[in-house]
């Protein structure tokens, strides 16, 4: 099974998907809300990393439209208080709110992997 890189920044999503291949795994990526949406309604994941700041449909708009009880790690540099980040918190999908930037890159793969 695969997992979904879900972020507007090329350099972590590609870092991300290089890290998750090294540890053996598969990657697919978007690079926008939308295009998560499309890859998300379409495949079966083991788990999304979304970002939670991006163009055409944000994180939180994500989460609200995901049908699928894929679970979820939010990824994101933002971690003011907002009503929005509340709401991804206590959403039962997500399983960790991970900040950027990342200290140890594999540490996210091990425990994403560990997780789900």
């Amino acid at each position: 099974m695969k997992f979904l890189i879900v972020d507007d920044e090329a350099l972590i999503r590609k870092s991300l998907v290089r890290a998750f291949a090294a540890a053996g795994f598969q990657c697919d990526e978007a690079e926008n809300g939308k295009q998560a949406l499309e890859k998300i309604n379409t495949n079966n994941y083991r788990a999304v990393l979304l970002d939670v700041i991006m163009p055409e449909k944000n994180g939180y708009e994500v989460l609200l439209e995901m049908k699928k009880n894929t679970p979820v790690f939010v990824i994101s540099a933002f971690t003011g208080d907002d009503t929005n980040i509340g709401f991804i918190q206590k959403d039962p999908r997500v399983i960790e709110y991970l900040t950027k930037p990342f200290e140890d890159i594999f540490a996210i793969v091990k425990l994403v992997v560990s997780k789900t």
